[in-house]
C-alpha cells in the first residue's frame, strides 16, 4: 500500500480536524524515518517504504484507535465538584447572612435588601457557570500562541480604563477592579511557555512581566493589596516551577536563584512609591496589634475576641451580644471578605472546619490533575490557577480569624461579589478546557529540537519505530 493511500485511510477515521492534522503528520514522519532506517540496512527505497507502511498495521484500526484517543473529553468529576461548591457556597451565604441573621434581628441590613443581594448573587453564579461552560469549549492552547500579545492588551486595557474620567474612583483607587488581576495568571502561563529555551533572556522577560502586573496593581488600580499578593504569589510559583522543570534550559540552581532574586523587584517598586500613612499603620498593626487595639488594630483585636467566643457546633450570637461584640459582626455582614467568620458565628466552628477540609480536598484534586497534565502549557496554567485558589483561600481564612491583617477578595464560591464571581468562573473554565483538550494539544518543540528516538508524542501514547513491530503504548 502506498503511503499516501495509507495516510488517507487513517485520516478518514479521525473526526477531530486538529487531531487529524497532527496525528497524520506524525505518522507520516514515523513511516519515513523507519523507511530511512531500512534503506541504511540495504533495502531499496521502494521496498523500504512498503515495509515501513506494512509495519504500521491496518490503517482503519490505527485511525479508529487514534480517533478514540484524540477527541475532546469533558472532565465531569471536576465539573460536578464546581457545581457542588457553587450550590454549597450559595447555601452558606443564605443560611449565615441572608436568612438566619435577619431572622434573629442581628443584622443591620433590611430583610428585603439582603434577599435582593442573594438573588443577585444567584444570577452572578448562574452567569458564571454559563461563561465557564463557554470557555471550556474554547481551545486553551491559543494562550500559548498569543499569550504575550493578550497579556499586553490586558494590562494596557486596565491602564486605559483607569485613565482620568473613564471610570469612577473610590478613595483614590478602583477597588472594584482588583479581582480582574487574577485573569493574568493563565496569560502568564502562556508567557512562560513562549519563553522556553530562551535561557536568561527568557527568565528576564518573564520577570519583567511580573513587575509589569505588580506596577499595574499598585500604581493604576490601587487598593486590593491582598488580591495583588495572591496574583504575585501564583506568578512567582509558576516562574520557579518553570525554572525547576528546565523550561529556560539553564541549570536549576541558577534558574531558581534568579527567580528568588527577582522577588526584590516588586519590593523595590513598592517601597520606591513611598508608603502611605495607612500602609505604615498596617505594618505596625501586623507586628503589634495589641498596642493599637483602640485605633488601627481595632479590627484585628476585635476579630480575635470574636474567635475566642465561637461556639463548637452552635451559634454564638448571645455570647457576642453579652460582650458587646455583636455590633461588629453586624457591620461585617455587608463585607464579602468575612463570609467564613459569619459562617463560624452562625453555624459553629466544626462546620466551618468541615467546609475547610472539603475545599482542601478539592484543591488537592486540582493540584493532582495539574501535576499529571502531560502538555506543558496546560500543566503550567493549571498549576498557576490552582496555586492562586490555594493562596487566596489561606490568606482569607487567616484574615477571617485574626491572623492576617490584609483584606482579601474572599474564599472561592463562599464569598459574594460580581467581579470576583465571574473572574473565578472564567479561571475554572480555563481549567476545564485544559482537561477537555488534553488529548488534542501537542507541545511545540523548543527551538524545533526533537528528543532523540521520540518520533511522535500523542499525549499518553508514543509511536516508536522498530523493525519488527509497531507499538502503541
Amino acid at each position: 500500500m502506498e503511503i499516501e493511500e495509507y495516510l488517507e485511510i487513517v485520516s478518514g477515521q479521525i473526526r477531530s480536524k486538529r487531531a487529524r492534522i497532527m496525528a497524520v503528520k506524525e505518522i507520516e514522519d514515523h513511516i519515513k524515518d523507519q523507511a530511512g532506517a531500512y534503506e541504511e540496512e540495504g533495502m531499496k527505497q521502494e521496498t523500504a517504504m512498503e515495509e515501513a507502511v506494512r509495519q504500521m498495521g491496518d490503517p482503519v484500526t490505527t485511525g479508529v484507535e487514534l480517533d478514540r484517543i484524540h477527541r475532546p473529553k469533558m472532565d465531569w468529576k471536576l465539573f460536578w465538584w464546581i457545581v457542588l461548591f457553587s450550590a454549597l457556597g450559595l447555601a452558606i451565604q443564605y443560611l449565615c447572612f441572608y436568612r438566619l441573621g435577619n431572622m434573629e434581628g442581628q443584622f443591620q441590613i433590611p430583610m428585603e435588601n439582603s434577599m435582593i443581594k442573594f438573588v443577585r448573587q444567584c444570577v452572578y453564579t448562574a452567569v458564571g457557570l454559563v461563561v465557564m461552560a463557554g470557555i471550556c469549549l474554547c481551545d486553551y492552547s491559543l494562550i500559548g500562541k498569543y499569550g504575550e500579545i493578550w497579556a499586553g492588551v490586558f494590562l494596557a486595557g486596565i491602564w486605559a480604563a483607569c485613565s482620568p474620567g473613564i471610570l469612577p474612583r473610590l478613595n483614590g483607587s478602583y477597588p472594584y477592579l482588583k479581582c480582574i488581576l487574577y485573569l493574568f495568571i493563565p496569560l502568564y502561563g502562556g508567557i512562560l511557555y513562549r519563553n522556553r529555551g530562551n535561557r536568561y533572556k527568557g527568565l528576564m522577560i518573564s520577570a519583567l512581566w511580573i513587575a509589569a502586573v505588580f506596577l499595574t496593581g499598585i500604581k493604576v488600580i490601587g487598593g486590593g493589596l491582598g488580591v495583588l499578593i495572591d496574583t504575585m504569589a501564583a506568578c512567582f510559583f509558576m516562574l520557579l516551577v518553570a525554572a525547576w522543570e528546565d523550561w529556560f534550559q539553564v541549570s536549576k540552581k541558577m534558574g531558581l536563584g534568579f527567580g528568588a532574586t527577582i522577588l526584590i523587584i516588586p519590593g523595590i517598586i513598592f517601597f520606591s512609591n513611598n508608603l502611605t500613612g495607612y500602609q505604615i499603620e498596617r505594618l505596625k498593626v501586623w507586628l503589634h496589634p495589641e498596642q493599637y487595639a483602640t485605633g488601627a488594630g481595632y479590627q484585628v483585636t476585635t476579630i480575635r475576641n470574636i474567635v475566642s467566643n465561637l461556639g463548637i457546633n452552635t451559634s454564638c450570637y448571645k455570647a457576642l451580644e453579652q460582650k458587646g461584640l455583636l455590633e461588629f459582626v453586624s457591620a461585617c455582614a455587608d463585607h464579602y471578605e468575612y463570609m467564613m467568620l459569619q459562617a463560624a458565628v452562625t453555624l459553629g466552628t466544626v462546620k466551618v472546619i468541615f467546609l475547610g477540609i472539603l475545599f482542601t480536598a478539592f484543591l488537592f484534586y486540582l493540584f493532582r490533575m495539574a501535576a499529571k497534565e502531560k502538555n506543558k502549557l496546560g500543566h503550567m496554567i493549571a498549576l498557576g490557577c490552582t496555586m492562586l485558589l490555594a493562596v487566596q483561600t489561606i490568606q482569607n481564612m487567616m484574615y477571617n480569624f485574626g491572623i492576617g491583617i490584609i483584606s482579601t477578595s474572599g474564599v472561592p464560591f463562599f464569598s459574594y461579589g460580581r467581579v470576583l464571581t465571574l473572574v473565578l468562573y472564567i479561571l475554572f473554565g480555563v481549567l476545564l478546557s485544559i482537561y477537555r483538550y488534553q488529548n488534542l494539544v501537542w507541545d511545540e518543540p523548543i527551538k524545533n529540537i526533537r528528543k532523540s528516538g521520540e518520533l511522535a508524542k500523542l499525549t499518553h501514547y508514543i509511536l516508536r519505530g522498530e523493525r519488527n513491530e509497531n507499538t502503541l503504548s
